[in-house]
């Protein structure tokens, strides 16, 4: 008998720090062969149509890496609903990678074989690149259902400078924080007054209630 499959997801953004759903194994790693950009916009969650945040993509980068965490499903529904948010709703396509962990010794490293969700340029909600300053501009400016455009960038950074070893921290997210906390602070916002993660609203409409918590990015 076929053994049943197993739905790994990689979150490289809000997943990170703000999974919402069940799950029954989880693995901080990282991909290689793509970088993280803030190319993708966002009207659902963290923006508006007149308005729209920055959230993250992949893009492909043979010498990159991404540092994200990995999440065993619990089954085909909850897998389906991620689809559902991150495709349907998102403007994201779906791609299979090799999630690896970085343990100190290599009889302690373990690879899985996830699903990632990937914006291209042809989707309707596609920004593309900027300069820097300019993303930190309208992220620190830009806000949605789900909360502030900042939260989602600097509860990412959080996390990652909390798991990623020092020596392979996202650089570009780094700066990309510093940047949105001057622009916080020269428009007189704290930035504890735009950290409302408790108070997102719920999507769990979408599933069946036993199954998940809501899911917000």
């Amino acid at each position: 008998m076929a053994a049943d499959p197993e739905y790994w997801v990689f979150g490289y953004g809000s997943l990170c720090w703000n999974p919402g759903f069940e799950f029954k194994d989880s693995m901080v790693g990282y991909v290689q062969g793509f970088s993280r950009k803030f190319w993708q916009g966002n009207i659902a969650h963290r923006g508006t149509k007149e308005k729209p945040g920055r959230v993250a993509t992949l893009v492909e980068d043979p010498q990159g890496f991404v540092w994200g965490k990995a999440f065993l499903l619990p089954d085909e529904t909850a897998f389906r609903y991620l689809e559902m948010r991150e495709v349907y709703l998102g403007g994201y396509q779906v791609h299979k990678v090799d999630v690896m962990s970085d343990g100190a010794d290599e009889c302690c490293r373990r690879t899985v074989n996830a699903t990632v969700y990937v914006a291209t340029p042809d989707n309707g909600q596609w920004l593309g690149e900027a300069p820097v300053d300019e993303l930190a501009t309208q992220v620190a400016t830009c806000a949605g259902p789900a909360g502030h455009n900042a939260e989602y960038v600097i509860l990412l950074a959080r996390w990652e400078r909390q798991h990623a070893p020092v020596h392979r921290v996202d650089v570009e997210l780094s700066k990309l924080e510093l940047l949105v906390l001057e622009r916080l602070q020269s428009i007189g916002v704290r930035p504890d007054d735009v950290l409302t993660t408790n108070n997102m609203p719920s999507f769990s409409s979408m599933v069946p209630e036993k199954k998940l918590r809501c899911l917000n990015i």
